[in-house]
């Protein structure tokens, strides 16, 4: 069940809360940290403390069927078990979120392939979280007898440039959270892109 460094969330939550979405897709849902994450920090902590009250919509995407289990359903309104490609790049007119976050998913993809996601991404959610290793030296394979865990591709902080990253910062230890990555060092990272700066052409100076 795909799962990932912890030295990242107490910055993502931090962005999370400041983008306050009402709609969010959790791309790569895995064990749904996300997707926990979202509910607790978007709705409990606006005092919605039960089920009924919740007024955040949380969706994911999922391709490994066996990472799905019961509690999902608990956390998400609706898991959408396809390829992350097909959803979001090949049906993207169908979509609009407030958020979406790629955790660890881009390495997943080819470049090209990884690429048109994230520009899909940003056309139809106004702000993109995304968390992945920087740098090369980051070999994966197959993982509990899902394919969809290897790592196609590796990330360098130019491949970056071209975005709109509204914010970023260094993190100490192995997890390295910004919203936009860095190529010197094999490390993690977090970066937050906004729709409307990449609309009017904004991109990352670094």
């Amino acid at each position: 069940m795909g799962t990932s460094n912890w030295q990242n969330i107490s910055y993502c939550v931090e962005l999370i809360r400041r983008v306050a979405p009402s709609s969010v897709l959790d791309v790569g849902v895995g064990f749904g940290r996300w997707g926990m994450i979202c509910r607790e920090f978007l709705d409990v902590w606006q005092g919605r403390v039960f089920r009924e009250q919740w007024t955040t919509t949380i969706e994911g995407i999922e391709v490994f069927e066996r990472s799905i289990d019961d509690y999902h359903d608990f956390f998400y309104n609706r898991i959408y078990r396809t390829e992350a490609y097909d959803f979001l790049v090949t049906q993207k007119e169908q979509r609009k979120y407030d958020l979406i976050i790629l955790g660890d998913v881009l390495e997943h993809f080819t470049k090209r392939r990884g690429d048109e996601l994230l520009r899909s991404c940003l056309e139809i959610s106004r702000y993109v979280l995304l968390n992945i290793p920087i740098g090369q030296d980051w070999p994966q394979g197959s993982e509990y007898g899902n394919e969809y865990e290897t790592h196609r591709s590796d990330w360098n902080e130019a491949d970056f440039q071209k975005y709109p990253v509204v914010e970023k910062k260094d993190v100490q230890g192995l997890h390295w959270p910004r919203l936009c990555n860095d190529a010197a060092a094999r490390k993690p990272a977090s970066l937050s892109l906004n729709r409307d700066e990449w609309l009017r052409g904004a991109t990352w100076n670094g």
